[in-house]
């Protein structure tokens, strides 16, 4: 394909789907082919066919860690369908180390939090990022607790931060929960408002990303727990059932597994998992026990699956795989800090993310 003479020959419309069809990497190089190529493959039509076709998959095969430096983690499979582990530091020049947190990913972007509470947008795989402005109204980082979420906006076209902060002192007297979002296409912060719950119960817990919508566990009023959503499009925040059992809420987490909203809990040797089958249906929820004895009082977090059987799941800084089928758990032995903070999926992309507005490398 290489060859500008084969390639005169083939229909612009055939080359135009077979280059939909090449992982984000690939499309990186045939870029610097010739101009023509260059100015095909980074249209924003272009970005998002590629971008549809590849990230239907529900089974996840890549994460992105973050500790001193963020590392990328893919999981393949040989012919003899062993699984192999490759593991890759990002390299940023001048942002090399100091990360605390990925608090969100959506359509091969994350967003990444560095020491200061100094916010990014990355794409692991162009290694293109945006640093977010600071707000104005932002609360003071060493008065205040705050936690994020990120999404995409598809009714405008736009990718969105979710800031949710309040006083964690008890001066100044103010109670509310404020609601900050930041359109990455405007480049421009805003003060929704104050949210109606209060999320102190999770802090400082990301909003998880199911269905157009980040969601959080919360408090309001006499009610010990509920599951709210936070909508990207309409920005107003709406109450998911819960599994209808007699579990108390208030100990579980939330994550996104198999791309449906999860919660989960953990005892001694056991990790009891809800999950939603279909989206806001009250009865869909499936509940299901892993019982893992090795586990024991070790701090454990499902992180999303890599084939129907296994689930990856952070274990005390470390990352393992669970197969349910045989009930078995092995050690992933990466090469990742121990002070992995984060683990978070994501799929490649060509996304920018920025919008054009003050991409930085």
């Amino acid at each position: 394909m290489a060859n500008s003479n084969a390639a005169a020959k083939i229909p612009e419309e055939i080359i135009y789907d077979i280059f939909t069809r090449l992982p984000a990497k690939s499309i990186g190089q045939f870029r610097c082919v010739s101009k023509q190529w260059c100015s095909l493959l980074s249209e924003p039509k272009f970005i998002k066919t590629h971008l549809t076709l590849h990230s239907h998959k529900h089974l996840v095969d890549k994460l992105i860690v973050a500790g001193h430096f963020l590392h990328t983690i893919t999981f393949t499979h040989d012919v003899q369908g062993e699984i192999d582990v490759i593991s890759r530091k990002l390299d940023f020049q001048q942002l090399s180390d100091h990360w605390v947190s990925v608090d969100g990913s959506c359509n091969g972007l994350v967003l990444a939090i560095r020491r200061e509470d100094a916010k990014y947008l990355i794409n692991p795989t162009t290694l293109k990022y945006h640093k977010i402005p600071n707000f104005d109204l932002a609360l003071p980082v060493s008065d205040s607790c705050s936690m994020y979420g990120f999404g995409y906006d598809v009714v405008t076209d736009d990718y969105k931060v979710v800031a949710l902060s309040y006083y964690d002192i008890d001066e100044p007297d103010i109670v509310d929960t404020f609601v900050d979002i930041y359109s990455v296409r405007k480049g421009l912060w805003k003060r929704l408002g104050s949210s109606p719950y209060d999320h102190s119960l999770t802090d400082p817990a990301s909003g998880v990303l199911v269905n157009g919508a980040l969601h959080w566990l919360a408090k309001i009023s006499d009610h010990p727990c509920v599951l709210v959503a936070f909508d990207l499009s309409d920005e107003t925040f709406l109450e998911v059932p819960v599994p209808p059992t007699d579990y108390n809420y208030s100990f579980f987490e939330l994550v996104a597994l198999r791309g449906r909203l999860c919660m989960f809990t953990r005892s001694i040797d056991t990790i009891t998992i809800c999950l939603m089958e279909d989206y806001g249906v009250n009865m869909s929820w499936t509940v299901f026990r892993l019982t893992v004895p090795s586990l024991h009082d070790s701090l454990c977090t499902p992180l999303c699956s890599m084939t129907d059987d296994d689930i990856i799941m952070e274990v005390d800084e470390k990352l393992v795989v669970y197969n349910m089928k045989e009930d078995d758990l092995w050690d992933m032995a990466v090469d990742v800090r121990s002070d992995m903070n984060t683990a978070r999926t994501f799929i490649e992309s060509l996304v920018c993310p920025s919008f054009g507005n003050g991409t930085e490398d």
